[in-house]
């Protein structure tokens, strides 16, 4: 278990710097000095609570633009203190996704300038099993904490840890494909639709013959899965019939898993013109034994894989990829997590994947 503290500190303070209150009016009393305006003026705008108090939309960024200037961040102790809310935000992760994909860390990068947007910290636990989190609950609570953020793989075990952190009076928002329950919203993405937009993708760019690496041995439900049903959905919207021979079943979402996969394909002679990989790394082995095998990418195979790895961009022909959007997720669950602790309604909403088009599929020279 990891525990990362991420703190908003004032650029050359300490993080055990004493006078927090009197550091605050002489940021506030330096900003209303430079701008001509009142202290008072410039609190209400820094903390969001200008209500009915007049002031030009020209003042208003003024105030903005001189805060950013001078460095200046509010007094958080203070604002506990006054307000009863700690400012700090737990986000719970369990890591997953192929290796090189930096999904999860894509994730924690959303949050984290979200929160930033927000003057709020964070507090972050990657863990492994369940019990590493229960261990952890009993650090999750209202004087700790303002909120929770619940990402990665999903575990319906542990509804009932969430649910006591919700009776302590903790919004939570999660970032998984589904919803797992009514109570808790979440920033979800439909992989059906991942599945179905690569195949589509490649068949707009002329391929007749794709590929799927399968992993059929998924629990129902899962991702590998729903991806499988995206991309038979994706042939029968274009009319293309299914064909066993053209699905290759994989164990892992690794690079040595779709290299097998690939080269079971190339031994068995069958005739294709496009692969959908499960992975970015599935589709960096099949470029990879493709070109060792003298098959031209794009000009007689066009490849696509899903998560948008950073490598996709540096390998000797660019992948084309989906990303499933989680530095997004991230800065939407977090406003989503705001908008809870403001007393809002919150529902949850499915981000659309997106095809970032490279030259293994023809889509960027």
């Amino acid at each position: 278990m990891i525990l990362l503290y991420y703190y908003v500190i004032e650029k050359g303070s300490g993080m055990n710097k004493p006078k927090a209150s009197p550091r605050r009016a002489v940021g506030l009393r330096r900003i209303a000095e430079d701008l001509g305006i009142s202290v008072s003026l410039a609190s209400k705008v820094l903390s969001g609570k200008l209500g009915t108090t007049g002031a030009q939309e020209s003042t208003i960024r003024a105030i903005h633009e001189k805060a950013r200037e001078l460095n200046y961040r509010k007094n958080q102790l203070a604002a506990a203190f006054r307000t009863g809310r700690q400012h700090v935000i737990a986000v719970c992760v369990h890591r997953h996704g192929a290796e090189g994909s930096e999904i999860v860390e894509e994730m924690v990068a959303g949050i984290a300038a979200e929160a930033a947007e927000f003057h709020q910290r964070l507090m972050i636990l990657y863990y492994q099993t369940p019990e590493e989190f229960h261990a952890f609950v009993p650090e999750v609570h209202c004087n700790a904490v303002d909120g929770v953020i619940m990402g990665g793989l999903p575990h319906t075990e542990l509804l009932g840890d969430l649910t006591e952190m919700r009776e302590r009076g903790l919004p939570v928002v999660t970032i998984h494909d589904r919803q797992i329950d009514p109570d808790f919203p979440n920033m979800g993405m439909n992989q059906i639709d991942v599945g179905r937009l690569a195949t589509r993708h490649l068949f707009d760019r002329g391929c007749r013959r794709i590929v799927h690496l399968r992993m059929p041995r998924g629990m129902p439900g899962s991702a590998p899965v729903l991806r499988f049903e995206g991309y038979c959905q994706a042939l029968r919207e274009v009319g293309l019939p299914y064909e066993p021979t053209l699905v290759a079943d994989l164990r892992h979402l690794n690079y040595d898993e779709g290299r097998k996969g690939i080269q079971a394909l190339l031994d068995s002679g069958v005739a294709f013109d496009g692969i959908v990989g499960l992975s970015d790394q599935h589709a960096a082995a099949a470029l990879n034994l493709l070109m060792e095998n003298g098959r031209k990418v794009p000009q007689e195979v066009k490849l696509i894989g899903i998560d948008n790895a950073p490598f996709c961009r540096y390998t000797i022909i660019p992948l084309s990829s989906v990303s499933q959007e989680f530095v997004l997720r991230g800065h939407q669950a977090m406003r989503m997590l705001m908008s809870g602790l403001q007393g809002e309604p919150t529902a949850s909403i499915n981000v659309e994947p997106v095809i970032h088009a490279r030259k293994s599929s023809a889509g960027i020279p």
